[in-house]
């Protein structure tokens, strides 16, 4: 898919907030107007969609998730200074992506914290025997 030139971003922002418009009329207006703006670049909204898809969350090094999480990156970090030897790949490798998503200040999914935990604790009782 071809990249979006700024001018086109510049374009798309300044239409995209007018979908938001309690007009019906203008909304449709709105839609015409990306289209045809899309049109005229080759793309169409398939392509805006799949190119915003790609964009990349911004990474804050203040970010809540890494200060309201600072026990699961914690875990992380002694699973791998500490376990890594007992763990298998697919541990280590889980370990290494959460690490690495606490760290850009991501969240952890329920599920994820929940293995990590889980992952912690049985790792802890087993090094302190």
């Amino acid at each position: 898919m071809a990249n979006l030139s700024p001018e086109l971003n510049v374009r798309l922002q300044r239409l995209i907030p007018k979908l938001s418009s309690e007009a019906t009329g203008e909304v449709i207006a709105t839609v015409d107007a990306i289209k045809r703006t899309l049109d005229k670049a080759g793309l169409d909204l398939h392509d805006l969609a799949a190119r915003l898809s790609e964009v990349p969350r911004p990474v804050h090094p203040n970010n809540q998730s890494l200060h309201e999480h600072p026990d699961l990156l914690m875990m992380a970090s002694w699973l791998l200074a500490n376990s890594f030897s007992r763990l298998t790949y697919r541990e280590i490798s889980f370990v290494q992506n959460v690490k690495q998503t606490l760290t850009k200040g991501r969240p952890l999914s329920p599920r994820q914290t929940s293995w990590l935990r889980d992952l912690f604790i049985a790792q802890k009782a087993n090094y302190n025997d």
